[in-house]
């Protein structure tokens, strides 16, 4: 019998849990809004697991947890520009020494990515790039049937790759990064100057005339009812998610590219123009092979479902925040 092991998603919106039993069949599931402060996270991951444990009837034998930012091998936050309470977060030994249990912590792109290599979108190739598409951007690498971290543990924050230098002010204190122009809070602000502006009705209405709760998915859902607005907002956002994938693409050639994020629940509402306009900026596309571009197949579980197998890849080690975890 597979070891109960539980795993969490950190981001900027929320905190999303599940406990896995045997395969990767969900036992229990929590899902709250995201404290401000590292202590309130870490009271939110423990008051979620021991509702999750009463709930499922089994103990959990090891945790994993996801967090968006600068997640080093030994499991401290440095920074996470989009939460901003987080500055050298001891989150591992925090949790570990709460929990007395094994805890790994890894990036929330890695652990999708690791989640995909189970089953989903990643599970038949050796060498992909995940990239999630939510409040900002995340990036991760299989290389050689490995999840590449870099020397510290550092690799992946593509969403602070800088593709406009006049571009908009990010939260890292930089301007022009990716995510400021191809996140789903990035098509989000596009939604609401639109919608300010008088350039969107639609999207006024969908947002019942509160211009500021309008967000990313609320483009998606008008673009896929054939809005025009809508549509030519998401053909915008994804010549800046294209401009950014050609670039990874030139650096890390992927056989597959997985999507994946709060963006990818929209399906080919957001895929196909991204694979339009990726096919249109890839100058190199003549003469390499094609890039196949996936969504994630387990959505907006991958997070967690990974997270939950890299605490079940690093139970009984005594570096729970080792090597990279190879493909199986």
């Amino acid at each position: 019998m597979t070891p109960s092991r539980a795993g969490f998603d950190v981001g900027g919106t929320n905190i999303r849990a599940e406990v896995l039993g045997d395969g990767a069949a969900c036992a229990a599931a929590r899902r709250r809004d995201r404290p401000d402060t590292m202590g309130g996270i870490v009271d939110a991951i423990c008051a979620m697991l021991a509702e999750m444990e009463e709930e499922s009837a089994r103990p959990v034998a090891a945790v994993g947890v996801g967090c968006a930012g600068l997640v080093d091998r030994s499991g401290v936050v440095a920074t996470s520009p989009n939460i901003p309470a987080i500055s050298d977060f001891p989150l591992r030994s925090m949790l570990a020494g709460r929990l007395r249990r094994p805890v790994a912590v890894d990036n929330d792109a890695a652990a999708a990515l690791r989640g995909e290599m189970e089953g989903g979108a990643a599970s038949d190739v050796s060498d992909a790039l995940l990239v999630t598409f939510g409040t900002g951007i995340g990036a991760a690498l299989l290389l050689d049937g490995e999840i590449r971290r870099g020397a510290h543990g550092l690799a992946g924050e593509a969403g602070h790759m800088i593709v406009a230098p006049d571009g908009p002010e990010c939260l890292c204190g930089r301007r022009g990064c990716w995510e400021q122009l191809a996140s789903g809070e990035a098509l989000g602000r596009a939604a609401r100057e639109a919608a300010a502006a008088g350039k969107a009705p639609a999207l006024r209405d969908r947002a019942a005339g509160r211009i500021e709760a309008l967000r990313g998915e609320h483009v998606g859902e008008l673009a896929t009812a054939g809005d025009p607005v809508a549509r030519r907002l998401l053909a915008e956002f994804a010549s800046w998610a294209a401009l950014g994938l050609n670039n990874l693409i030139l650096m890390t050639s992927p056989e597959v590219i997985v999507l994946g994020g709060g963006m990818s629940e929209l399906g080919e509402v957001f895929v196909a123009p991204v694979r339009d306009a990726l096919s249109k900026v890839f100058a190199e596309q003549q003469r390499r092979p094609a890039v196949e571009l996936r969504r994630a197949r387990h959505g907006d579980r991958a997070g967690v479902i990974g997270a939950a197998h890299l605490a079940l890849d690093r139970l009984g080690s005594a570096e729970l925040h080792g090597p990279p975890v190879r493909a199986r």
